[in-house]
């Protein structure tokens, strides 16, 4: 089994090339395609996602602990791998029913039938993909490799082929290829830890996993409600442009989620098996410092990217998108949010069996979620739905501590984070002296990342946090044996 810390390394690469990609290409092809291209893909997203959604079944997350319990039972895991595999391409044969009926019969989504269609292989490849299997078996050396190649190939084909507003066509290649086209390496990679000959076809029961991938199912469809029904919302509700405005501004905040949850891939599976092996002590420590990490990052994240929240929507999407700005001080803060529920839900309370926990936070939620939007979307539009995003968010973590408490296995009030809430709140002052002295955009944001960064992990360093001189220690250990 490979290390923990490497897979954390490896999968922080991967997720850093996923952050670079958007940081690289988004921004570009906002200019390019402008608010209403850019929403008019946004919006056929979302409603491929929900078809994706009830293809998959819950499958994924389902499959990866699973095959964790399976780890080193080889004919077991081997055998619940073609299983899921099997059920996951039955339900793409309906998924692709349902993309068929509703492109012929949705008015807004006839108009751009060609795009819907492209964007749908979403559907083939995740199905596909058996993502789930690598992180169960903790291959993320070949995870990060493979993710590295495709997206330098999607960039180079962004730049190369999208030149103006009308190349919407050709960007729903570039997206479906950047995001689950590498998913067919996934595929045929399979064959080294599966030989069909030693396959008992006769033995397979496919269906077996059907009723509790049905779980994760409920949890997931609920999530979907909440992240992608603000989309769908805005488009039918207040236009393309409202949704090129709000998708916008929240993708930076998904961006840097990414970061902040990235060890989520990883601890799933070691979860999952520290659990099923009763290793109780080591589920809390890991678990522990999970949740660290995540309050470590997130506040001074969070408390950088609103105060130059202006600056980095010009930066990044242009003057066209100003109205933008709002969306972004709005979702910030479920950075920390989210990435606090994924350690508690996916982390703690998933690999425990607690799901239907999750289940009624999120339930409770996507209620909440919705009510906002119905009150919200009319008067304020895509600042509204951010509103809505960031109401939402904080409820689910609120419920989901509240429900599970007794379940998790550390402090949510651990004494370290409140240094990491005094470190944010320091770094605001030379931030905020950086926006008022200095002249130029892209300047004041390179300055207060840098000055910020520093403050922060000063002011950790004197306040001796056990987690940074951890770090620090891990660090020069590392420096010290390459040379």
């Amino acid at each position: 089994m490979s290390s923990l810390k490497g897979n954390i390394i490896l999968n922080f690469i991967n997720t850093l090339a996923g952050i670079l990609f958007p940081i690289i290409t988004f921004p570009y092809a906002a200019r390019v395609l402008l608010p209403d291209g850019i929403g008019t893909i946004n919006f056929l997203q979302s409603i491929v996602s929900y078809i994706v959604l009830l293809t998959s079944l819950g499958i994924p997350m389902y499959a990866v602990r699973e095959i964790a319990r399976h780890r080193d039972d080889i004919k077991e895991r081997n055998k619940a791998t073609v299983e899921i595999i099997l059920l996951s391409l039955f339900l793409c044969l309906a998924g692709y029913i349902c993309v068929l009926v509703i492109g012929e019969l949705v008015p807004q989504i006839n108009s751009d039938l060609s795009i819907f269609y492209v964007l749908s292989l979403t559907i083939l490849f995740t199905a596909l993909g058996v993502n789930w299997f690598y992180q169960a078996v903790e291959d993320f050396k070949f995870i990060t490799i493979r993710g590295l190649i495709f997206r330098v190939l999607a960039a180079a084909a962004l730049f190369i082929l999208v030149k103006d507003s009308g190349d919407l066509l050709m960007y729903s290649f570039v997206i479906v290829g950047s995001t689950v086209g590498n998913n067919i390496i996934n595929f045929v990679h399979l064959r080294k830890y599966i030989h069909i000959g030693e396959i008992q076809w006769s033995r397979l029961e496919i269906w077996r996993h059907l009723k509790p991938a049905l779980h994760i199912f409920v949890f997931n469809v609920i999530t979907s409600i909440y992240l992608n029904l603000n989309t769908v919302m805005l488009g039918f509700m207040n236009g393309e442009a409202s949704v090129g405005f709000y998708t916008t501004g929240y993708k930076l905040s998904q961006i840097i989620l990414t970061v902040v949850g990235s060890m989520g891939a990883v601890l799933l599976p070691r979860c999952s098996n520290l659990v099923e092996s009763g290793r109780s002590d080591e589920f809390r420590e890991v678990t522990r410092k999970s949740y660290l990490i995540v309050c470590a990052l997130s506040f001074p994240i969070i408390a950088g990217l609103i105060m130059i929240s202006g600056q980095a929507v010009e930066i990044f999407f242009g003057a066209d998108y100003s109205a933008s700005v709002k969306v972004l001080a709005w979702t910030s803060p479920i950075i920390l949010f989210i990435s606090v529920s994924n350690v508690t839900g996916i982390q703690v309370l998933y690999p425990q069996g607690k799901e239907n926990i999750v289940i009624w936070s999120v339930f409770i939620g996507a209620v909440i979620n919705v009510l906002l939007n119905i009150f919200l979307l009319p008067r304020y539009a895509h600042v509204g739905a951010a509103m809505s995003t960031f109401v939402t968010e904080a409820a689910v973590l609120a419920i989901q501590v509240l429900l599970g408490r007794k379940y998790i296995p550390f402090s949510l009030f651990d004494r370290a984070c409140l240094n990491y809430m005094a470190g944010a709140i320091i770094l605001t002052l030379p931030v905020l002296a950086i926006i008022h002295l200095v002249e130029g955009v892209w300047m004041q944001v390179i300055l207060s990342i840098m000055i910020g960064a520093v403050s922060y992990l000063i002011f950790l360093l004197v306040r001796k946090d056990a987690l940074t001189l951890d770090v620090l220690k891990y660090t020069l250990q590392t420096f010290r044996l390459k040379n």
